[in-house]
């Protein structure tokens, strides 16, 4: 290799562990601060990058978060879809896998984003930052994401739930989860406001999710 390609490979080099470093940096402070509460310079400070760098790489703030929330949904989705994959496994193919089974392997990546890298507290940012904005713009990667999750998903659904039009079992199915969702991510503000400091997310939350969800998905 000559001096010439030496060069550039260190430049790519360089270039690539800046980038990692503000992509590590962002996902901290938006994971402990929120998205709205913490700007470009305070990224790149605790990155120890230039100002600059977040433009070259990302075309701004507005193109972090996009490649924050990719880093983030990408890899639960991927997860729900491995999890119901591993049921489908075991039961003989994903039409035989049960409805309790079904809703853990949607709701378990949220409660337990752990298991695949991610954090609790970045997945409450996310759902937050959906609340304050329903119109945020989501990455492709993303709903690329989402649309494999809701294929197989409602395979497996319309298998258990044959005499529920698909679009309603979908829609049930919504309904039910996104009460896991909102808990997961309030139930410490409601912990912190109850006069006796109660715990609400004890170690048989996950159980209980799926049991609520399973009941409420059959009583709409």
């Amino acid at each position: 290799m000559c001096t010439e390609d030496l060069i550039l490979l260190s430049v790519f080099i360089i270039m690539a562990k800046t980038r990692d470093k503000i992509l590590e940096s962002a996902w901290t402070l938006f994971s402990e601060e929120g998205f709205e509460a913490v700007s470009v310079r305070d990224v790149t400070n605790a990155a120890k990058v230039n100002l600059a760098s977040v433009s070259y790489h990302f075309n701004g703030k507005d193109g972090l978060i996009q490649e924050i929330v990719t880093k983030a949904l990408v890899p639960l989705n991927k997860h729900r879809v491995r999890l119901l994959k591993q049921a489908g496994d075991e039961a003989g193919n994903i039409e035989k896998v049960s409805l309790e089974k079904i809703i853990e392997s949607y709701i378990k990546p949220v409660v337990c984003p752990e298991e695949y890298g991610s954090s609790s507290k970045m997945i409450s940012q996310l759902i937050a930052r959906s609340l304050i904005n329903e119109s945020a713009s989501v990455p492709k990667a993303v709903m690329v994401s989402f649309r494999d999750v809701y294929q197989i998903f409602s395979i497996a659904l319309a298998s258990q739930c044959p005499d529920i039009e698909p679009s309603k079992a979908v829609k049930n199915f919504m309904f039910a989860t996104g009460a896991v969702f909102m808990f997961n991510s309030f139930s410490s503000l409601a912990s912190k406001a109850s006069e006796d400091n109660l715990d609400f997310k004890d170690d048989n939350f996950l159980e209980d999710a799926i049991k609520f969800c399973t009941a409420g998905f059959k009583y709409t």
